[in-house]
C-alpha cells in the first residue's frame, strides 16, 4: 500500500468521524456526556485535595515525631555524656 492511500484512508477516516461528531452534538447526545465529564472532573478535583491535606496532614505529624526523638535521643546522648566524663560538669 503506498503513502498516498494510507493518508487517503486516515483523511476519510477523520472525516467520517466528525461528520458522527457533528450529527450526534446536533441531535444532543453528547450534552449528556460533557455534564457527566465536568462531574467526574469534579470528583476527581476534590479527591485530589483530599488526599493532599492528609498527605499534608501526615507529613506535619511525622516531622513533629522525628523532632521529639530527635530531642530525646539529644537528651540521653548529653546525660550518658556527663555521666562517662565527670569532668564536663
Amino acid at each position: 500500500m503506498s503513502n498516498k492511500k494510507l493518508v487517503l484512508g486516515i483523511a476519510a477516516g477523520v472525516a467520517a468521524l466528525a461528520v458522527v461528531g457533528v450529527i450526534c452534538k446536533r441531535k444532543g447526545y453528547l450534552d449528556g456526556a460533557c455534564e457527566k465529564a465536568e462531574s467526574l472532573g469534579k470528583d476527581l478535583k476534590d479527591k485530589y485535595n483530599n488526599v493532599k491535606d492528609s498527605a499534608r496532614k501526615k507529613f506535619d505529624e511525622v516531622v513533629h515525631k522525628g523532632g521529639e526523638i530527635a530531642d530525646r535521643l539529644k537528651h540521653k546522648s548529653e546525660t550518658a555524656a556527663k555521666n562517662i566524663d565527670p569532668a564536663t560538669n
